[in-house]
């Protein structure tokens, strides 16, 4: 009779009323706020590290980054079928996804720590070895943790708005956690300096407050969607790294936001790598970069807040997203046409492209709802319950758009005509290259933003008929889990 009661509460699945507790909203965001003040470091100050205290060459750099991007890309969609697998072994006797969360804590910490502390008692081949050997150590509890909490959205959230009220959550902890991390992490190496000793307390300080945020994460997360655990238990065959491609035929859905995915990346990474030249070349200040991320700060988390609302006003997530992509699209043309009729003054731009790149990344904070959706519906055409698996491979795509981005961001702006010796010489880039640095900043996420539109308006196929068959699906295994267990209990 308990299980029924379970069954009845969940009935229907896409009720737009929500029974998410304030613990599992903080609890979801903490994930999320915990991995990005480990990658702050990571991010922004371990090739100074690298370079600069343990004194390795920017070659032997750059082909470690080579190896380890490589090694990123097998590990995500690698660890996701991993985890689809060991839970089909385990009969459901455990939750699917949260004891992931809780094996990543040791890797994450242990591993941070120890990359920005062991290499220096080692010299030459063996300090190389440590440094490679480490990151692989973190990078593999951070992927753990991050496809862990990336699918338990999946088995968490029970109706549109929920998902898109964790989405939120999660956007605002990786907001949260990003800047406790560009706020603490340098004033520490401030203090201490840029040594191994500097290093290793930045270290400590990101690794224990991220594991403590992610301990927090699996203490206060719940896979209390009992319709997706029993999918996943009672599914007739067990996953197999093949169901990718499987997924990408059939799953228009998914299709669609790995097209997105991909795009919206390039579009972010295109925007940030040519920010400093349009402070710098273009309106003579690179301070103003400071306000601007100030105002860049604040933006998002508004959007977050209001955006579940938004669901039960527009209908579902994915018309919010298409509107916040179609007002970011606006906001970019209309930045780039004033700029070509008229004088565009520092200010105006800090406040429109702010908006404007504000607008785009809320397509990212809220499309893990709809990663979890497009799982929903994969099991519904499919019969197999992936979170993991899909969740992975959607990770990749990330990964891919990264990579290209990084790729030809610098060739675009050798093609435009930017001359580095102007900048040393501190002369004026001349008008046809401002005006190229203008394109790519403001008209390449405006398109990358539009392309992503168009996946969602065109090929994105969950309408509100579907949805309603895939709760009557979910019901109906629901209510024949109960008559088995009230037969067994007879």
């Amino acid at each position: 009779m308990a299980e029924e009661k379970v069954v009845k509460q969940q009935n229907p699945a896409n009720d737009m009323k929500s029974n998410l507790t304030l613990k599992h909203r903080l609890a979801y965001g903490a994930g999320d706020a915990g991995g990005v003040v480990t990658l702050v470091l990571i991010g922004t100050f371990m090739n100074r590290y690298i370079t600069n205290i343990l004194g390795v060459s920017f070659a032997t750099l750059s082909v470690l980054l080579l190896v380890w991007n490589i090694w990123d890309m097998v590990n995500d969609p690698m660890m996701g079928t991993f985890m689809d697998k060991s839970f089909s072994k385990v009969q459901g006797k455990k939750d699917k996804f949260r004891p992931w969360m809780l094996r990543s804590i040791p890797l994450i910490v242990i591993g941070l720590i120890a990359f920005f502390s062991v290499p220096s008692m080692f010299e030459g081949t063996m300090r190389l070895v440590a440094i490679f050997l480490l990151k692989i150590i973190y990078e593999l509890g951070y992927t753990m943790m991050n496809i862990a909490m990336g699918s338990v959205l999946g088995v968490m959230a029970l109706n549109d708005k929920e998902r898109t009220t964790l989405s939120s959550a999660r956007g605002m902890g990786s907001t949260l956690g990003g800047l406790i991390g560009s706020m603490a992490l340098p004033v520490i190496l401030a203090r201490l300096g840029e040594n191994t000793t500097g290093y290793m307390v930045a270290g400590i300080f990101a690794a224990v407050l991220g594991g403590l945020l992610v301990f927090f994460h699996y203490w206060g997360t719940e896979e209390r969607n009992v319709a997706a655990k029993l999918a996943a238990e009672e599914q007739a065959e067990p996953t197999k790294v093949t169901d990718i491609f499987v997924t990408l035929a059939k799953n228009k859905a998914f299709l669609s936001l790995c097209l997105h995915s991909i795009v919206i990346v390039f579009g972010q990474n295109l925007f940030n790598a040519t920010l400093p030249y349009i402070y710098g070349d273009v309106f003579g200040d690179l301070g103003l970069m400071a306000s601007a991320s100030a105002i860049g700060m604040g933006l998002p988390v508004v959007l977050l807040l209001i955006a579940p609302k938004l669901v039960t006003l527009i209908g579902s997530t994915v018309k919010v997203i298409r509107t916040y992509l179609l007002l970011s699209v606006v906001i970019f043309v209309g930045l780039y046409v004033w700029k070509l009729v008229g004088d565009l003054s520092p200010v105006f731009y800090m406040i429109g492209a702010s908006l404007g790149i504000a607008f785009m990344m809320m397509s990212v904070q809220l499309q893990w709802g709809l990663v979890s959706e497009s799982i929903d519906y994969n099991e519904y055409i499919t019969g197999k319950r992936s979170e993991g698996s899909i969740y992975g491979n959607f990770s990749l795509t990330r990964r891919v758009g990264q990579m290209l981005a990084q790729s030809l961001v610098v060739l675009m702006i050798g093609w435009i005509g930017y001359s580095q010796q102007a900048v040393q010489n501190g002369q004026a880039q001349t008008a046809e290259t401002v005006e190229g640095l203008m394109l790519l900043n403001l008209i390449g996420p405006a398109v990358c933003a539009l392309l992503s539109w168009a996946s969602f308006k065109f090929i994105w196929n969950i309408t509100d008929e579907t949805r309603a068959e895939m709760t009557s699906a979910r019901q109906a295994r629901l209510d024949e889990f109960a008559e088995k267990q009230d037969e067994s209990q007879a």
